[in-house]
């Protein structure tokens, strides 16, 4: 069977010292060598040892901690450099006693470690640097891009993250300080030209906008001096141009086109309700008068057909004197129920004309007389057809047939025209 064995581990810190007879503690170099670390007089050899290597245990403890720290990140190469340069000063002037060879062996590793771990962050802040520089000028040419943007409330904001942005990256190194500052300068020329740019069009915006507050203003004063007005068809024509040029108008800004608007849409509002109100009660009445005058239809159509001319002309003048106090009716109706009222004018006007007729004895003879004249050149006409009819003659037969036809058509009205009288 193998025995195993294990790697011995130090040896206690005790076993590099001694106490004198006197006191003094000793402790053994590593060439065999001693020197005093101090004096112990309370107490026994043993706790005079003990006392001594428990300074250097402390000591040790502190390089082992400090390494650990170290690669675990929780301790700068700043300090790990510190406590080794702390634990070196204690080997000028030991006041402890242990193994000066592994406590020399631990400062250099420590040490050793710090600088790496110092070069390391030295290579991840040079790293940082110029990624920092790269993104510096990743801002400014973004900056440069927003210069002539347009877009003004949204390029601001964006200026402002570009600023917070530069200001959280790392700070320069010496050897960068000239390109950043060019970059700056770069970065500062962007947001001027932008805010210069910004400033025009504010200015011109504000002109705008006291021009339109003025073109309003003026145009909600003329709207006010309309509200009373009952002249209804001109003064909505006027509000309806007043409307186009409020359109025109502008942009007056949000406060005073709310302002101005209200003044203005209360005005019109003003007029056109009075409008309505009075369209309405005006439609009401011509609703009624239309009954009234479709009453008075009624009555003068009884009229007919007309037996007595003039009482039926007698009753007929006090339905027009009534049919002219009554007024208006909607323009839908009135052409409509004025035919009706002008057929039974028409018809007692015929009435009237037809009984002066044969009233009048002159015209009567008249009429008379051009009957006798159609009858003897109707019989003068058929004895020039018989002759025609006799010779053979095509062409005289026909004309002689017009002339008949259109003598007969003459008698035949004459004839008709003196039944009447």
């Amino acid at each position: 069977m193998t025995e195993q064995t294990s790697t011995p581990g130090p040896a206690p810190a005790e076993n590099f010292g001694r106490v004198g007879e006197d006191g003094t503690v000793y402790l053994r170099l590593p060439d065999g060598s001693e020197r005093p670390v101090g004096q112990f007089a309370a107490g026994t050899p043993e706790e005079a040892l003990h006392y001594y290597a428990g300074k250097y245990n402390d000591l040790s403890q502190s390089l082992e901690l400090t390494a650990t720290r170290l690669a675990d990140n929780k301790c700068s190469p700043r300090d790990a450099l510190a406590v080794a340069g702390k634990a070196r000063h204690a080997l000028e002037e030991p006041a402890f006693i242990g193994d000066i060879s592994l406590l020399m062996a631990r400062i250099g590793q420590l040490e050793v470690l710090a600088h790496i771990r110092q070069q390391i962050l030295e290579e991840e802040r040079k790293a940082a640097r110029e990624q920092a520089q790269q993104a510096r000028e990743a801002i400014v040419v973004e900056a440069e891009q927003l210069a002539t943007s347009t877009a003004w409330k949204q390029t601001g904001e964006k200026f402002r993250e570009l600023v917070d942005q530069w200001k959280a990256l790392p700070k320069p190194t010496a050897d960068q300080r000239e390109l950043t500052d060019a970059q700056w300068e770069r970065f500062r020329t962007a947001r001027r030209t932008f805010d210069k740019a910004r400033k025009i069009h504010r200015e011109e915006q504000d002109k705008r906008r006291a021009a339109a507050v003025a073109a309003k203003t003026e145009l909600a004063e003329k709207a006010e001096a309309l509200a009373d007005s009952t002249d209804w068809q001109n003064t909505a024509n006027a509000f309806r141009e007043l409307m186009e040029q409020w359109k025109k108008a502008g942009f007056a800004g949000k406060k005073d086109d709310d302002a101005l608007w209200q003044r203005f849409r209360g005005a019109q509002e003003k007029f056109f309700t009075a409008r309505k109100d009075t369209y309405n009660a005006r439609d009401s009445e011509q609703k009624e008068n239309l009954a009234k005058k479709r009453a008075l239809i009624a009555k003068a159509e009884e009229l007919l057909p007309v037996k007595d001319a003039k009482a039926a002309r007698r009753a007929f003048r006090e339905i027009q004197g009534e049919w002219a106090e009554i007024g208006h009716v909607p323009r839908a109706d009135k052409r409509k129920i004025d035919t009706k009222l002008r057929a039974v004018d028409d018809a007692i006007r015929s009435a009237e004309t037809a009984a002066w007729r044969r009233s009048n004895p002159e015209i009567r003879d008249r009429a008379q007389g051009l009957v006798d004249a159609y009858r003897a050149s109707v019989t003068k006409l058929e004895a020039a057809l018989a002759a025609a009819k006799e010779s053979g003659d095509e062409k005289k037969i026909a004309d002689a047939e017009q002339s008949l036809n259109q003598q007969r058509l003459m008698l035949e009205s004459a004839e008709q025209s003196l039944s009447t009288l």
